[in-house]
């Protein structure tokens, strides 16, 4: 009879068990990565994730919020997602290097989704800030994954 139990031994070498606290710690992680690249974008316009092209936004919104505050709130959102996908792809899914990849494309690809729908719906913003800020996902997509996958095994 097959037992629902983890099996202890399942991980491949080098993995630790995720428990709450790593967990929290990695999303903690990728959450002020994340926040530091918002902070980067300032210094390329064309870079800037769309959730901080807030000149676009509607004026209730542009007076409820600032910059600092859509973006810790943005990074946060970003790191607990970060870490459930990170979750959600088999660690035994292949080597380290391969799991970057597909962590980072899902990453990327809920990028795509979320900012570019809240560009559609919220900003009235030209497109070229918007698709510069959708593209300069991937790079992050890509930081965050490798950080992520980097210290899942630590």
């Amino acid at each position: 009879m097959a037992s629902s139990r983890p099996v202890p031994d399942a991980a491949p070498a080098g993995d630790k068990p995720l428990t709450g606290a790593r967990l929290l710690g990695l999303a903690a992680l990728a959450a002020g990565l994340h926040l530091a690249l918002d902070g980067l974008s300032w210094l390329v316009p064309f870079a800037a994730p769309p959730h901080l092209l807030l000149r676009y936004a509607p004026e209730f919104v542009r007076e409820m919020v600032g910059p600092l505050g859509v973006s810790i709130a943005a990074s946060a959102v970003w790191g607990i997602i970060g870490v459930i996908t990170l979750v959600a792809i088999e660690p035994g899914a292949g080597p380290p290097a391969r799991r970057v990849r597909v962590l980072a494309a899902v990453l990327w690809g809920f990028w795509v989704l979320s900012e570019g729908l809240m560009a559609l719906v919220w900003l009235d913003a030209p497109w070229g800030p918007v698709l510069g800020g959708l593209a300069a996902g991937i790079p992050r997509s890509a930081a965050v994954a490798w950080a992520l996958v980097r210290l899942q095994r630590r």
